[in-house]
């Protein structure tokens, strides 16, 4: 358990009796020892206690707690005066000039709670006060936006003599907060605000009339009628040559109209046999086919000059309503490209059309044709561009048929690309402001709370106060005069010296004078008695002079003359011996008798080879329990140094201080005065002029090293002399003494021994 060292059931026993005085250096692990006891006190560990530390204490009947294992069961038999006592049992409040204060663990628990509600109510209403400006600042600009935004929204809508302000801003946020859309585009933007401009609607457009079937039609036709020849000519020349046939065919009829009888061209007599062979091969069905040739090129040029006729038939942009503007100019071209397309398609049939009237008994070469398949995608590739037009030409004279209400439309798309685009900038704006009101509220509601749970804590305060007359007559014992009172308040207690109010904040020994008053006053509460108790005081007389110091463990040990058990801690000299002498009888009584008192000392101790120091419970040394100095004992120790000079000793790290301690109390009898230290050695040089200054150097650097000290409060410290140093000083030590009172030494020696 941290300082101190293992104990186990082989371990030595304490032999703690009814009377038991704990003697300790500061340092020893005295505080950790109490927090042992105070945790039986509470039946669970202290919070204060090193962490996985464990222990166990037995009672004369056998029974055992600790912890970690059966730690409760003691709660109403142990009782613990200690630092901490003083810490819960008393609470100052500083916000007067003679302040107040609070007694007992109920009341200073409230009376911390209290003051620490105090403290929070003053805070929380500074904090709401900050929360109402914040709340108005965050109304004030949510409203500054609303009507700055409003204004530059109407300005787009020319609404004439109508309004759009905060309100409708509002309106407008609360429609399409949650909108997943986007905004208007720069275009779609400045077509509405046109469409709000208008004052009278556009005119209406004609759709656009187009027979995509007739286009596949048309070159499935000319394919056809192309590939076809006039298999029954029966003359072997005109099948050998059927190019010549419109020549031959020509000729023939230019011959028989004008009776001509020898061929213009060779001259050769033209006979009846072939007269009759060419009339019966260039009959009607020739006639018909070529007359179908024109006729079928009469009807491509129509229907490439009705493509032709869309181009100049589609509406321009600025025929549109001012949002289809856009839209109208993309489908104008996707139209125009694919009259354009169409056109290149069928015009390929135009030049093979051209070739078959040139030679209409041979099939037409169909090679650089287009294919059908092509024609037929251009065709309606076409179609679904028109359709697509018509589309747009219906919605432009829907609007133009309803203007008012695509004017309301436009306001509708206007007010609600600003309201997505200033949607997250709205939504922060009244989320401050909803955080704002709601934290007035919740400081409000806090500060509500936190007043009533301060009304309920002063009441409890009053109700939980000791008795004043009780604590002022044990104060008056402890210190040995009633100068100190303390008087009843609305709300704790007030601190008086003479009967006028103390100003500032007591002292440590007025503050431990009440603490301690208020603990002796309060042992046989909750129907305890006193001999069934067992009470554990640790240094009960803080910062006291010597007189009061008296009264106090006078006070202490009357008080608990016949308590169960007491235990005595302390590192007060003074302390250790008035209780000491008291119980000294008790220690060591006659023979015939049990003693009835235990004294221990808390020895801390460096063992060989550990880098931390150990503190261990032992038999009080015969040094301090039989003298009212600790000369001795520590004397002893410079003796015990220097008798084993190579030998680890587990004491080393306190000798300079133990040192400079001894050299103090021998030099203030053999030099007294008040010239400190360097004064007195220079004194010792002038009585005793025989010693060797330069070999006294080590008690020197011992005085410039260690601090004076008039008690053994520091002597666990480590000191930074070296080990070298610290043997040279002790031997420097001894040696002056041998010189200086050889009998003195001998004495101290003896005594030691």
């Amino acid at each position: 358990m941290g300082i101190h060292a293992d104990r186990n059931a082989k371990s030595a026993s304490l032999e703690l009796r009814q009377f038991n005085l704990i003697y300790g250096f500061n340092g020893s692990g005295k505080s950790t020892l109490s927090r042992l006891f105070a945790s039986l006190q509470a039946g669970v560990p202290h919070s204060r206690l090193p962490e996985g530390c464990s222990f166990e204490v037995s009672l004369d009947d056998g029974s055992v707690y600790g912890h970690p294992s059966n730690p409760a069961g003691l709660e109403k038999r142990v009782l613990v005066f200690n630092a901490d006592y003083i810490e819960q049992n008393l609470q100052w409040s500083a916000g007067f000039a003679n302040p107040v204060f609070y007694i007992g663990a109920e009341q200073t628990e409230a009376a911390a709670e209290l003051t620490k509600i105090e403290s929070e109510i003053v805070q929380t209403e500074t904090a709401r006060l900050l929360a109402v400006a914040t709340e108005k600042t965050a109304e004030k600009a949510f409203g500054t936006f609303k009507r700055e935004r409003a204004k530059s929204i109407a300005a787009h809508l020319h609404l004439g003599s109508r309004k759009y302000e905060a309100p409708a801003f509002s309106n407008d946020y609360d429609s399409w907060k949650d909108d997943t859309g986007t905004g208007l585009t720069d275009a779609e933007f400045r077509a509405a605000e046109e469409t709000r401009r208008l004052a009278e609607p556009m005119p209406t457009i004609e759709p656009i009339v187009f027979d995509e079937a007739s286009i596949g039609n048309a070159y499935r036709f000319i394919v056809e009628i192309c590939a076809q020849s006039l298999a029954t000519i029966a003359l072997d020349e005109i099948e050998r040559h059927p190019s010549m046939l419109m020549w031959v065919k020509h000729g023939h009829e230019f011959h028989s109209v004008n009776e001509i009888e020898n061929c213009l061209y060779c001259g050769n007599v033209v006979t009846s046999e072939r007269r009759a062979q060419l009339n019966s091969a260039l009959d009607n069905r020739v006639d018909e086919f070529i007359s179908r040739l024109g006729r079928t090129a009469e009807r491509l040029s129509e229907l490439l000059a009705s493509l032709s006729g869309i181009v100049n038939s589609l509406p321009l942009s600025d025929t549109y309503v001012s949002e289809l503007r856009e839209r109208g100019g993309a489908a104008r071209r996707d139209v125009e490209q694919g009259v354009e397309r169409t056109l290149k398609k069928l015009q390929s049939l135009q030049v093979v059309l051209e070739a078959k009237q040139a030679r209409p008994a041979s099939p037409a070469d169909l090679s650089a044709l287009a294919s059908e398949a092509e024609v037929i995608d251009a065709a309606t590739t076409l179609g679904e561009a028109i359709a697509s037009l018509n589309v747009l030409i219906g919605s432009h004279n829907t609007a133009a048929g309803d203007f008012n209400r695509h004017k309301n439309n436009a306001e509708i798309a206007i007010r609600r690309h600003f309201l997505l685009e200033a949607r997250s900038e709205f939504a922060q704006y009244q989320k401050d402001l909803c955080d704002a009101t709601l934290e007035v509220g919740n400081k409000g509601d806090k500060l509500d709370r936190l007043k009533q749970g301060a009304t309920e804590l002063r009441q409890k305060i009053r109700a939980h106060g000791p008795a004043a007359a009780m604590i002022n007559k044990l104060v008056a014992s402890y210190l040995g005069h009633g100068e100190l009172t303390i008087h009843p308040m609305a709300e704790g207690y007030q601190l008086q010296r003479h009967g006028t109010p103390i100003t500032g904040i007591p002292s440590e020994g007025e503050k431990t004078a009440i603490a301690i008053s208020y603990f002796l006053s309060s042992i046989e509460a909750e129907n305890r008695k006193l001999k069934d108790v067992i009470v554990v005081v640790d240094d009960p007389v803080s910062s006291l002079d010597t007189k009061a110091l008296n009264f106090a463990c006078s006070l202490v040990r009357g008080r608990l003359e016949k308590a169960g058990q007491v235990i005595i801690l302390t590192h007060n000299l003074q302390c250790m011996n008035e209780f000491r002498k008291a119980w000294k009888g008790k220690a060591r009584p006659p023979v015939g008798k049990d003693p009835t008192a235990t004294f221990l000392f808390i020895d801390v101790a460096m063992l060989e080879g550990q880098t931390k120091r150990t503190s261990t419970i032992v038999e009080m040394s015969k040094l301090l329990r039989e003298y009212d100095s600790e000369y001795h004992f520590l004397f002893s120790h410079i003796l015990k140094f220097i008798k084993a000079p190579d030998a680890h000793d587990d004491h080393g790290y306190m000798l300079p201080n133990v040192m400079r301690r001894v050299l103090d109390v021998f030099l203030a009898f053999k030099c007294p005065g008040s010239s400190g230290l360097i004064g007195q050695m220079d004194k010792l040089y002038g009585d005793y002029p025989e010693l060797d200054r330069d070999r006294l150097r080590a008690l020197e650097r011992l005085s410039q090293i260690e601090s004076h000290s008039d008690n053994l409060d520091d002597l666990l410290s480590f000191s930074s002399m070296t080990l070298e140093e610290t043997r040279a000083a002790a031997n420097a030590l001894i040696e002056m003494m041998e010189h200086v009172d050889p009998k003195h030494l001998a004495g101290v020696r003896k005594l030691c021994n």
